[in-house]
């Protein structure tokens, strides 16, 4: 999923309207600026989310992002600096630096992930908002980390003298603080990660190309890891395998010969990333416990999600954002109900809601509507991105042999869902009945 985010192209190449293009392709919404006055009319007027900077031919680049921390002095716009070294002295985490030339799929990976932090720091701000409408306390603000002092690596590889080699990268000079663990083999891997906690992978592709590209999309498909970074080493300068690698759904491609200086700072850019999605996942999750008035399935009510929806609609119609609206509905609740006795039911619910709620992405909104009926919410995010989420989560409930208090057997439920995305003229009512009316007989 990746957010539609208005992208400020500030460039004076000729390239710029192809990219502006390319920008339009991908579901973003490019802004151009061919001056450093056009980008800060834009910055002002009509408020972008991120900021692509031509930094290889203005001069006025630099100035510009000066002009971005001046007008935003609490943190400034998202940027992806081209033409610039990621080796360059740190410019925060939300700053990327991309080299010249690149590759198409190379600027997207790292615009994807730009789009997603600016819509979990938005929607927490919503949340926030929402949280003191209801008197409840709002979610902390989230410091974006300054350093890592104690990450961890999980290496793949099976030549033991490339492994050490990367090794040795990876750990840099000040290597005592970085904990790295190697793998032989790609399937190894996915064990390893849900066992321990790493920050990152790292992985060499070698000769089993396809091995390592199915657990590229293995990694991005898990519930509990699709955030990991993954950053990829190439042997060759190979633009169908490196495409090939950030299509499987690859943080990052570099090629080996030449990783020496970009992996340690590309590898602890990634980890100060994933740091700081984690600390706003920590904050998602707390929020649910206070801000949740539903007591049975601990989620969201049906009093705040009304109200949160209906802030959210107004920002995404004044924004021209992206939003919907995913309905569960659980089909023999009746049955269940009268077979096992309410309590039993009760205690069904409340797996049910624990599911749902731990299969969303953390900005996601899960929310008890009523009875045996469920909503989840999902910001920046269009029908063609939503319908597949919704429909594996229903899936894995299906698939779910509960195992229920006082009862002997295994109890399997059917739950439906269906989902609808804004319109211009929805309300939160509106954009929730039709989400309701897709499931088959709703």
């Amino acid at each position: 999923m990746h957010a539609n985010a208005r992208v400020l192209l500030y460039s004076d190449t000729n390239d710029a309207g192809d990219l502006a293009g390319k920008l339009e392709q991908h579901g973003f919404q490019p802004l151009p600026a061919a001056s450093r006055e056009d980008a800060l009319r834009i910055v002002t007027g009509r408020y972008p989310d991120i900021a692509i900077v031509d930094a290889a031919t203005n001069d006025e680049g630099a100035q510009f992002r000066q002009d971005l921390r001046d007008l935003r002095p609490e943190g400034s716009m998202p940027t992806i600096v081209i033409g610039t070294a990621d080796d360059a002295p740190d410019d925060g985490l939300q700053t990327e630096f991309l080299p010249a030339p690149f590759r198409d799929a190379e600027l997207f990976s790292r615009l994807e992930t730009l789009a997603r932090l600016v819509t979990m720091q938005g929607e927490l701000s919503l949340r926030a908002e929402t949280s003191q409408l209801y008197g409840l306390e709002a979610p902390m603000p989230v410091a974006q980390p300054d350093t890592v002092d104690d990450s961890q690596i999980l290496l793949i590889a099976e030549d033991a003298a490339h492994a050490q080699t990367i090794a040795e990268m990876i750990t840099g000079p000040d290597g005592a603080t970085t904990k790295v663990e190697t793998v032989a083999q790609p399937y190894e891997a996915i064990e390893r990660l849900l066992a321990a906690s790493f920050d990152a992978v790292v992985a060499l592709r070698d000769d089993d190309a396809e091995s390592l590209l199915n657990f590229c999309r293995d990694l991005r498909n898990h519930a509990n890891l699709f955030n990991m970074p993954l950053l990829v080493l190439s042997q060759g300068d190979d633009d169908t395998a490196h495409d090939q690698a950030y299509e499987a759904g690859a943080s990052d491609v570099l090629d080996l010969a030449d990783a020496e200086p970009r992996l340690l700072p590309r590898l602890q850019h990634l980890v100060r990333q994933q740091r700081y999605r984690r600390a706003m996942q920590d904050v998602y999750r707390e929020g649910r416990h206070y801000a949740g008035n539903d007591a049975l399935t601990g989620l969201f009510g049906h009093g705040y999600l009304h109200t949160h929806l209906q802030k959210q609609i107004a920002e995404c119609q004044a924004r021209n954002k992206d939003l919907a609206v995913g309905f569960f509905d659980i089909t023999r609740m009746t049955d269940i109900n009268r077979e096992y006795g309410y309590v039993s039911g009760d205690r069904l619910l409340r797996q049910i809601g624990g599911a749902i709620g731990g299969l969303v992405r953390a900005e996601d909104l899960p929310a008890r509507f009523g009875g045996d009926k469920f909503c989840v919410v999902l910001p920046d995010t269009d029908m063609a991105s939503a319908r597949p989420v919704l429909h594996r989560i229903a899936s894995v409930i299906n698939f779910t042999e509960f195992a229920i208090q006082d009862i002997d057997e295994p109890v399997k439920v059917d739950i439906q869902n269906g989902c609808a995305v804004l319109q211009s003229d929805d309300s939160a009512e509106s954009l929730i009945a039709r989400a309701r009316a897709d499931i088959k007989g709703g």
